[in-house]
């Protein structure tokens, strides 16, 4: 059987770190394997779904080069979903409830009082036909349960953790269709991977419950299953939230406005939790040949925003000019050349910071004054054209400064900061008359 996987994105927020990392490991073991990775938008909740997540969903994964092999939307299956709940209630594998939540609520509280585990008492299946009309004629809109083997229990080889073993009898039978009709995740994402063809489901060890129920769900409508792997949840490094919010800086919409590379993320993903060390500029093929679950840690592993933009920085040093040029043209950038990107790409941690960069070195800066003695002396021994070593070495000489004394003004005089690229760097940009210009404008501001 060839290899099929499926990343199953719900468009209700936006993707993070946390489910971009199953996507990624979902595609490295498809292609490890010369199999299939298919995108399949989970939209079957229409009050929450919206396209403009899941417009961005698709431009997310496309810019960490995560292409799709086929492409589904739940929205469009419910013909199937509808087919699959008729062959349940057939089999009576489903039945129908009625209960509130707060009746279920109660049912709880007293199975607490007793010490008994939370699980539904199954009281709906002694309902009779007179009850149900009943109910019917009040108004009350019925839901469906999924009538589990809780004799039984689910087990399977996961290919991180193991064997794993569940009694299905302590575990409620789940929810498939909810009061208003629509389908829930649970059931509709098996009749999905059952018609996909779906091999191998890999996704977040929070799904381990789910999957004793959907084993069974898989058995009831296939008589077969997938294999699964189950790997541990990402967290964060700094406290910062790993949501579908917006305004989480570890959402990837956010990660890419602020100029990360996408090859950063893709690499820190691809190998967080495993033994394998994550190197900047690894390729993806080089992420698809290191792959495999049997390096992967059973601890939860833990983002460190900081390391991707280290990453990013590295990554960015290397560039050459051709390979940012319409990144530059698209920040608005003016004068785009490649002098300027080799002077500020070792000092970059995003391309976004070549703003910053152009301004300070073709406009206007602010002026730090500084000893007007050793400006004058600047300019005294300015060559034309500028010859770096040279002015170096003479303006040592009058000064008598040397080391930090000497290179701290220097740049403070030339660029206003106290950072940044090469001093050797920003002198060659800038060329004569602009160190000119600098230095003057520095003594008026006497």
């Amino acid at each position: 059987m060839s290899v099929r996987v499926r990343f199953a994105p719900s468009p209700t927020g936006f993707l993070h770190v946390g489910n971009v990392r199953i996507a990624i490991l979902n595609y490295l073991f498809a292609k490890k394997n010369n199999g299939a990775f298919i995108l399949r938008i989970d939209d079957t909740d229409p009050t929450r779904s919206t396209k403009e997540c899941e417009n961005m969903i698709l431009k997310d994964l496309k810019w960490l080069k995560i292409q799709w092999d086929e492409f589904y939307k739940q929205s469009d299956r419910f013909e199937k979903y509808s087919s699959a709940i008729n062959r349940l209630k057939s089999s009576e594998r489903i039945y129908v409830c009625y209960e509130t939540k707060e009746e279920l609520s109660i049912k709880k509280k007293i199975q607490a009082s007793k010490g008994k585990p939370p699980v539904y008492d199954r009281a709906s299946l002694a309902l009779t036909k007179k009850q149900i009309e009943k109910f019917e004629s009040n108004g009350i809109k019925p839901y469906w349960r999924f009538r589990l083997n809780n004799e039984e229990c689910a087990e399977w080889n996961d290919l991180v953790h193991g064997k794993i073993s569940i009694p299905l009898g302590s575990i409620s039978d789940p929810i498939v269709i909810k009061p208003d009709g629509s389908f829930v995740y649970t059931f509709a994402s098996v009749v999905d991977d059952v018609d996909l063809n779906i091999s191998h489901i890999i996704r977040g060890d929070d799904h381990i419950t789910n999957t004793a129920v959907q084993i069974d769900l898989f058995k009831a409508l296939n008589g077969s299953f997938p294999d699964f792997a189950h790997v541990p949840l990402l967290s964060s490094l700094d406290g910062h939230d790993v949501s579908k919010r917006s305004g989480s800086p570890l959402s990837i919409v956010n990660m890419r406005k602020d100029g990360i590379e996408p090859n950063a993320i893709l690499n820190i993903l691809a190998t967080l939790g495993t033994s394998n060390n994550a190197i900047y500029n690894g390729t993806i093929n080089d992420l698809i040949e290191k792959f495999s679950f049997e390096k992967m840690s059973l601890s939860s592993p833990k983002f460190d925003i900081e390391n991707a933009k280290s990453f990013s920085q590295k990554i960015l040093s290397e560039k050459t000019f051709e390979e940012v040029k319409n990144q530059l043209q698209k920040l608005n950038i003016s004068n785009v050349s490649e002098d300027f990107w080799n002077t500020i790409k070792g000092n970059l941690r995003s391309i976004k910071e070549s703003v910053f960069w152009h301004d300070v070195l073709c406009n206007k800066i602010s002026i730090v004054k500084e000893n007007e003695s050793f400006v004058n002396q600047m300019l005294k021994t300015l060559p034309n054209p500028v010859d770096f070593d040279g002015w170096i070495s003479d303006l040592k000489k009058v000064s008598g400064k040397k080391g930090r004394d000497l290179f701290h003004p220097i740049r403070t005089v030339l660029t206003g900061l106290e950072y940044g690229p090469e001093l050797k760097k920003i002198i060659g940009f800038l060329g004569y008359n602009s160190i000119k210009s600098r230095i003057e404008n520095n003594l008026k501001a006497s």
